[in-house]
């Protein structure tokens, strides 16, 4: 690999979690007439999601009025009303359920009644490789020269796959920090997540792969919401959206505890290093439409950081790989999807 970092010895305060945005979710049933009421700390768009026996949660509901759908403004008590529901005719209310949530486009995905999100990344070009110069001794020689890419839509994780999900899938944990559920998994190699990702694909009928370098860099980058920052997020502040050296205490954390970047997701620098598809190979001053990188190589490309990184080493553009047949207790990844559409 092309970096080891140590851990630094300063240490900052943990950054403040990101908030919730909904709250105080409840529900009354009367006879064929339904009412939801919950509280929005800021605007946005609403979706709700019933279960009805205590497992997955249905697509997003249609038929509902109020406090529902596009550009809801934030408020305690808010009410969405529904009047002969037929997702949950002739359902007993002690059996039922309901997700208010914010409708960012994400496709939910169970293994029986575990979840995850995959998030829709809009396609468009973008310029890729060191676009922040910080100085000679932190820019790389394989982070240039910059060079326009052109990246096609598709769906990624919203977080690093967790522990509590390769478990579900692979049935044992490889982890060195496997204090919890939802720390991610560690200690994978490249072709061990070929395996996992090969299963996950035939348990839910999901096409999933790892994802380009290239559609990686995009959407840390925010895709077509960035705001060119260094790192992932509307901030230039590392410790906001990162675990890394200077915060991190020398360990994993759970996914999702920082903020995310403009496309809601977490954890795209620092906490572990994700696996892409490439072959690594040196950079080309060439635009690019969807680079696959090389068919073949020595090693796998790492992006984003890891819980032990240096500040730079969690900027966007940062590069890192290694054997494919190699597992660290900093290498994890993340999935992605061309389609939502499902093999029958």
């Amino acid at each position: 690999m092309k970096k080891t970092f140590a851990i630094l010895l300063f240490t900052l305060g943990v950054a403040t979690m990101y908030a919730q945005q909904v709250t105080d979710v409840s529900f009354s049933l009367r006879g064929d007439s339904l009412a939801i009421t919950y509280s929005l700390d800021r605007q946005a768009d609403i979706c709700v999601r019933v279960s009805i026996d205590g497992g997955r949660y249905s697509e997003p509901i249609k038929g509902l009025s109020g406090s529902v759908g596009q550009g809801v403004k934030p408020g305690k008590d808010l009410v969405i009303t529904a009047f002969r529901l037929p997702e949950i005719r002739g359902v007993d209310s002690a059996d039922l359920s309901f997700l208010v949530e914010v409708d960012d486009g994400a496709l939910l995905v169970y293994v029986d009644s575990l979840s995850f999100r995959m998030m829709p990344v809009e396609g468009g070009a973008f310029v890729m490789g060191c676009t922040h110069p910080r100085g000679e001794k932190h820019t790389y020689a394989d982070e240039l020269p910059t060079h326009k890419v052109t990246v096609n839509t598709f769906y990624i994780g919203q977080h690093e796959v967790t522990q509590k999900l390769w478990v579900a899938v692979m049935g044992e944990n490889p982890s060195k920090w496997a204090e919890g559920d939802s720390l991610p998994v560690e200690q994978v190699s490249w072709n061990a997540v070929q395996i996992f990702v090969a299963r996950l694909s035939q348990i839910t009928g999901y096409r999933f792969r790892l994802p380009t370098e290239a559609e990686w860099e995009y959407a840390a980058r925010g895709g077509n919401r960035s705001h060119n920052t260094a790192y992932p997020g509307v901030s230039s502040q590392v410790w906001e959206t990162c675990w890394y050296g200077s915060n991190s205490n020398g360990h994993s954390h759970p996914v999702g505890r920082l903020k995310p970047n403009e496309l809601g997701l977490y954890d795209m620098g620092g906490n572990v290093m994700e696996w892409c598809s490439d072959w690594m190979e040196p950079y080309s001053a060439t635009p690019q439409n969807c680079p696959q990188g090389p068919r073949k190589g020595e090693n796998r490309i790492l992006r984003g950081g890891c819980f032990n990184s240096p500040t730079w080493g969690c900027s966007v553009f940062e590069r890192s790989w290694y054997l494919p047949d190699y597992g660290y207790s900093y290498f994890g990844f993340r999935l992605v999807l061309d389609s939502i559409e499902r093999d029958e």
